[in-house]
């Protein structure tokens, strides 16, 4: 059997039920969803539910309506639920990445966008939290996205999703003190890669 037949036939033996959850139920599950991407890898143990909290203190710091706020919560949690689909020893190898694994690691961006978009009216927070790699100037991955096609919220999640793995202690590596990990992302908004605007907004949020 091919794959695509072999969905077919598992999704006829096990029909899908649709419910309507509510926000709260959504944010649980999110949560576990997160929890089981962070436990496939010691290196990266609390990094989703990291960056799901910074998202939503974040966004609340900056003013959003609630329901905006725990969206990017959701977001935050799932972002890297593509991680998935990649394997161990590229997770968790612990020296630089040849660009051969590099490349299968860009690709978590890409399946958590495939992986979130058969979720119904999910196409906003899948947006929000695939894009965590784009890069204003277009180098970015998986879709090579520039300025004029990031919103204000995909622009958050890839200042949030550095900083969170900047400043967040690993096996391999002590988290980098808040102004130290500012000062890189300051950099990088330097280089013309995230919305120095926000990098300013994370400065101030998460001082102190």
């Amino acid at each position: 059997l091919g794959e695509d037949s072999f969905e077919k036939n598992l999704w006829e033996k096990i029909p899908r039920i649709k419910q309507e959850l509510s926000f709260a139920q959504i944010k649980e599950l999110a949560r576990f969803f997160a929890q089981i991407v962070d436990y496939k890898s010691p290196f990266t143990s609390t990094h989703s539910i990291g960056v799901a909290e910074d998202a939503e203190r974040l966004s609340r710091y900056m003013g959003f309506d609630e329901e905006t706020v725990q969206k990017m919560y959701l977001a935050g949690a799932l972002h890297d639920i593509g991680k998935v689909a990649v394997g161990n020893e590229i997770l968790e190898k612990p020296g630089r990445l040849t660009e051969d694994e590099f490349a299968v690691m860009k690709h978590h961006a890409a399946y958590t966008y495939y992986i979130l978009s058969g979720v119904d009216d999910f196409d906003e927070i899948r947006d929000w939290a695939a894009f965590h790699h784009e890069r204003l100037d277009g180098t970015g991955y998986p879709f090579g996205k520039t300025a004029t096609e990031l919103n204000t919220q995909e622009r958050m999640m890839a200042c949030i999703d550095i900083y969170q793995a900047l400043t967040e202690s690993r096996p391999y590596k002590q988290g980098m003190p808040h102004e130290k990990a500012c000062e890189i992302l300051r950099d990088m908004a330097n280089k013309g890669w995230l919305d120095d605007t926000i990098v300013k907004q994370v400065e101030d949020c998460f001082r102190g």
